[in-house]
């Protein structure tokens, strides 16, 4: 199965204004089955959340690439995305507290049967018809009980929050991203892709080779009109199944 994809990340001015790190990370996985893809959003007010980041992006995608042969439905995906995250969890848990390395989930995996969208916390995905834009499917953020709060990975109910579903082929087009590309690449009340932002973006990346893609996405969320928007760093993944 042949998918494109490309995925940047850009540290927010906020974070470079402190000489902070990115503490988003996203990962991308292929294999003849398929491709898995993630994006994770750290908390800013965990120590350590770049580092939960980056390994819960890179352990889900690893985990679920391996074994994409295997028929997906939701019951049975629940238990191996879960079974991935668990496996971070104790892979960070040796390296210090869990709360130091808070981090949000979002991910997509695409096969020839059929698409499977997983999320926990906030961030946004966008699953789209490329032949019918209006035809949208919308993963939203899951907000905490008070202003500015999720729910993360390395909390003690992350099970109650992650959220899996199966999804029908004609989906073939996917965005994945934080909330601080969400500010400027997607409405909400109710969430719908921002088509000015996102549309040039797809058939730019759908027409020219990946790793040209992969420069300009980052260029285009390091723009300075994006940072005169939001100070937040800036993640993006683009996936596309032409047929």
């Amino acid at each position: 199965m042949q998918v494109l994809s490309a995925g940047a990340a850009v540290t927010g001015t906020s974070h470079v204004d402190n000489g902070q790190p990115c503490q988003d990370a996203f990962e991308i996985v292929t294999s003849f089955y398929g491709v898995v893809a993630c994006v994770c959003d750290g908390a800013g007010s965990a120590t350590r959340s770049d580092e939960g980041a980056r390994a819960l992006a890179q352990g889900v995608c690893r985990t679920l690439a391996a074994d994409l042969e295997r028929s997906l439905t939701e019951a049975n995906a629940f238990e191996r995305i879960a079974g991935a995250i668990q496996s971070v969890r104790e892979q960070l848990a040796n390296r210090g507290p869990l709360e130091d390395f808070h981090s949000t989930l979002c991910g997509v995996v695409m096969t020839r049967r059929g698409n499977l969208v997983f999320h926990l916390g906030d961030g946004l995905i966008f699953g789209l018809n490329p032949d019918d834009w209006d035809d949208c499917l919308v993963s939203e953020p899951e907000n905490g009980e008070f202003a500015e709060t999720t729910y993360f990975f390395t909390l003690p109910g992350w099970r109650q929050h992650l959220r899996v579903q199966c999804v029908p082929p004609r989906f073939r087009t996917w965005f994945l991203m934080t909330d601080g590309t969400a500010s400027f690449a997607a409405r909400n009340q109710p969430y719908r892709p921002e088509r000015g932002f996102l549309q040039p973006v797809h058939n730019y990346l759908s027409s020219v080779p990946q790793f040209t893609g992969r420069q300009a996405l980052e260029g285009t969320l390091a723009d300075p009109r994006t940072h005169r928007i939001t100070a937040d760093d800036k993640t993006l993944v683009w996936l596309h199944h032409g047929s």
